[in-house]
């Protein structure tokens, strides 16, 4: 009887308390009974602590005598007057280089864009070298007629460098925006490959021997938004032939192949770039679009096969994307972490993406003038021709501008008569005379070496060559052109031959913001648009069909009913990771925004490029 006792507790837990029923049928009591202690601790802990003496507070620290911020940038201020000239009006852009400022200069009375330069002796040393390459371009372009920006002066304000260049309009991504991405017409396409065929050109003499690095949508900027003239950006990654000091360049949309295999390059890379651009003005989306280098490398392979052997001999880094097989061919390496299918190598064919035969891109163009297969064809055939792999038979400027893609015909929807005396090839053209204009070629020829700094004009010579309806012709120039050479005329020799491209041209195996506002327009050569409102439609402009003849003033970012947010429009719609100094080696996915706001230049919001500048 007493164990039975002692075995009955002598009272019983109250059920309402019981851990099942507060973790169940009063969960929530539970939670609020928990918070409630909780906030009731935080408040008693907060009214014991001490206030902050001046002698316990952390001291803010003050740079460059208050006018940084703590990113070595200058602390704009709106409506701030510089040397008693420029007031500045809004910031319009900001990357790792610094910052862009649209202003007004009132000794020119003028609205000019001024890059802002990091007070940071890193940037500093890079925007020199952009500074000596833009005076030098100025001091050959002195009409401005070669699609360059215009520097018009620098100075030094508060320890930072400032680059004052013309106020340009819309950057050709913006462009593509406001398509909703469908692209602009073959006809408009046209205008800016040869404005841009021209600039390369004019890029690849040897005085300048210029090599741009960073060719993509965002850095070709019009000049005025009814107006297809445009102009080229942001020199901050280019060098001289020779002087290459980085690994690591382009966007990676438009990367070349030598760049991507860790060879050398030269100006060709420029060209590549440049046919990528093109088929995504057109189609509006980026042939090769690549979430990192190797799906890069994946996504040409898709269209332009493997690349040559010989190539893929002498890459360092061949073996990042390409197996070579024991008969001594190389195949697309087989990694099992990638998930991602691609398509055998060269069986996207670039003729169904143009839609060559079945009227355009998706089939937007069938019926409209200009968009024949036949001008596709042209079409391709360039492109094919700027996207060879080898960097040595890659199609170059001078021959580019000689193709018939830009020949005149009896459609008036592909006619370029009114642009075509805008190209320093067509310009100043050769006399047709291939026997006594060897001799005549002065010193562009001189430079025929191992180094190739004019190659652009002097290489792929071939007498016995017969080219199709689409391939590369002459212009035959009138008498009244035939004059004495200029600079960027190039030596007279017969046709170059090239390497069709049937699956890349490789019988090889397979392997299983912008300045705002519209300025006064592209000065001396300015192409007129037979067309004049394809720009306007692109840009939602259609409505401003009367304006015209308006003063270029009035096209200002205030009066322009468009879409884009004024003032950032060709900036990065989000922000870019912060970019380690120029001089440090970046991560594999480093997207930089060092090069992505030149003041006439801009970015998108897009993973275009993995891998910001490094020391090579």
């Amino acid at each position: 009887m007493t164990i039975l006792q002692r075995r009955i507790p002598p009272s019983f837990r109250d059920p309402a308390s019981a851990p099942l029923r507060k973790l169940s049928v009063d969960l929530i009591k539970t939670y609020k009974h928990i918070n409630e202690v909780y906030y009731t601790k935080k408040k008693r802990r907060a009214q014991q602590v001490p206030p902050e003496d001046s002698s316990t507070k952390k001291e803010r620290k003050v740079y460059n005598d208050g006018y940084d911020d703590d990113n070595y940038d200058y602390i704009v201020k709106n409506g701030e007057k510089w040397l008693d000239r420029y007031e500045i009006d809004s910031l319009i852009g900001k990357g790792s280089f610094g910052q862009v400022v649209k202003a007004y200069d009132h000794h020119e009375q003028e609205w000019v864009a001024i890059k802002i330069i990091k007070n940071k002796k890193a940037f500093l040393n890079q925007a020199q070298i952009e500074l000596r390459l833009l005076e030098l371009m100025n001091k050959h372009d002195t009409e401005m007629k070669y699609y360059i920006v215009h520097l018009k002066r620098h100075f030094m304000f508060r320890n930072h460098l400032c680059l004052v260049f013309e106020l340009l309009s819309y950057n050709l991504y913006d462009l593509l925006r406001n398509t909703n991405f469908r692209g602009v017409s073959l006809n408009l396409t046209r205008k800016f490959a040869q404005q841009l065929c021209t600039a390369l050109l004019f890029l690849a003499t040897p005085e300048l021997s210029i090599i741009h690095c960073d060719l993509k949508p965002e850095n070709i900027l019009l000049c005025n938004p009814k107006r297809s003239a445009i102009k080229i950006v942001d020199f901050g990654s280019s060098c001289q032939l020779g002087q290459r000091i980085y690994q690591y360049i382009q966007s990676r949309f438009y990367r070349s192949p030598e760049v991507l295999l860790g060879m050398p390059y030269d100006l060709a890379i420029d060209m590549w770039s440049l046919g990528c651009i093109l088929v995504e003005m057109h189609t509006g989306e980026p042939l090769f679009s690549g979430s990192n280098e190797v799906d890069q490398m994946n996504k040409i392979v898709e269209v332009l096969g493997v690349p040559p052997s010989h190539m893929l001999d002498a890459a360092p880094k061949a073996r990042k994307y390409f197996d070579k097989l024991s008969d001594g061919l190389w195949t697309v390496k087989k990694n099992k972490d990638i998930k991602k299918e691609y398509k055998p190598p060269a069986t996207r064919r670039l003729h169904e993406i143009l839609g060559v035969e079945t009227g355009g891109p998706g089939g937007r163009r069938a019926g409209e003038p200009g968009h024949a297969p036949c001008d596709y064809l042209k079409f391709k055939d360039l492109i094919l021709r700027m996207l060879d792999y080898d960097p040595k038979s890659r199609i170059t400027p001078f021959y580019a501008l000689q193709h018939n893609f830009f020949k005149k015909t009896t459609d008036e929807g592909t006619n370029t008569s009114s642009s075509t005396s805008t190209s320093p090839a067509m310009d100043h053209s050769h006399s047709t005379s291939t026997t006594s204009s060897v001799s005549s070629s002065g010193g562009s020829s001189g430079s025929s070496n191992d180094n190739r700094n004019y190659r652009y004009s002097n290489r792929y010579y071939n007498s016995a060559v017969t080219h199709s309806d689409y391939e590369m012709t002459s212009p035959q120039p009138a008498a009244s052109q035939q004059h004495q050479r200029h600079f960027l005329d190039p030596p007279h020799h017969p046709h170059p031959t090239y390497s069709h491209h049937g699956n890349g041209g490789r019988g090889l195996r397979q392997g299983g913001q912008t300045g705002i506002g519209g300025g006064g327009g592209q000065q001396g050569s300015s192409p007129q648009m037979s067309d004049s409102m394809d720009v306007g439609v692109s840009l939602g402009l259609h409505h401003l069909g009367a304006v015209s003849s308006m003063e270029a003033s009035q096209f200002g970012s205030a009066s322009l009913p468009l879409a884009l947010p004024i003032g950032l429009s060709a900036f990065r719609t989000r922000p870019a990771p912060t970019a380690p100094g120029p001089q440090a080696p970046p991560p594999e996915d480093y997207y930089p925004a060092s090069n992505n706001n030149n003041p006439a230049a801009g970015g998108r919001g897009r993973p275009d490029s993995d891998e910001g500048p490094a020391t090579s």
